[in-house]
């Protein structure tokens, strides 16, 4: 019993040194990015394409949330989505939020927004073309922000 406590110990400190935390890992925009655009394609739509703008409006959007403790689309103060969008300047035609929370790996991110049927319409929506995220930890948990857009009109024919 003593030596699987010093075993214990002593990984836990060789962890501690080697500058690793146990804290979750942020999850990386590009392979966010790549897993929306795998679901797009593979239903024959256009993939979508990262805006900076967007980014940095995502960004905000998730710092707001960090900062003043919350998670919904509607902030306490009442400030909806559509305010990062244009406080940042960007002016849409078409614009969506997709909001997650607590997902380490973008498969099971992805796949958790499928599952929803507003989040997925976000995803798979012909009417939008481009796209910021963001990431930010939080209390030790990552807050996803997906904020989709175009600044194109687009007819469609759907009944």
């Amino acid at each position: 019993m003593a030596f699987k406590l010093r075993l214990g110990l002593l990984i836990l400190g060789l962890f501690a040194l080697s500058g690793s935390s146990l804290s979750p890992q942020t999850l990386a925009i590009g392979d966010i990015l790549n897993t929306l655009n795998h679901d797009r394609q593979s239903r024959g739509l256009a993939a979508l394409e990262i805006n900076p703008t967007l980014n940095l409006a995502a960004l905000a959007k998730a710092q707001d949330m960090a900062a003043n403790k919350y998670f919904a689309h509607t902030s306490p103060q009442g400030i909806e989505p559509w305010h990062w969008f244009k406080a940042l300047g960007y002016d849409y035609a078409y614009a969506g939020e997709n909001l997650a929370l607590g997902f380490t790996d973008p498969l099971e991110l992805e796949s958790s927004l499928m599952a929803s049927s507003s989040h997925r319409a976000n995803i798979l929506s012909p009417f939008y073309s481009e796209v910021g995220l963001a990431t930010v930890n939080s209390n030790g948990t990552t807050v996803v922000v997906q904020l989709f857009g175009s600044r194109e009109e687009r007819v469609s024919l759907r009944q």
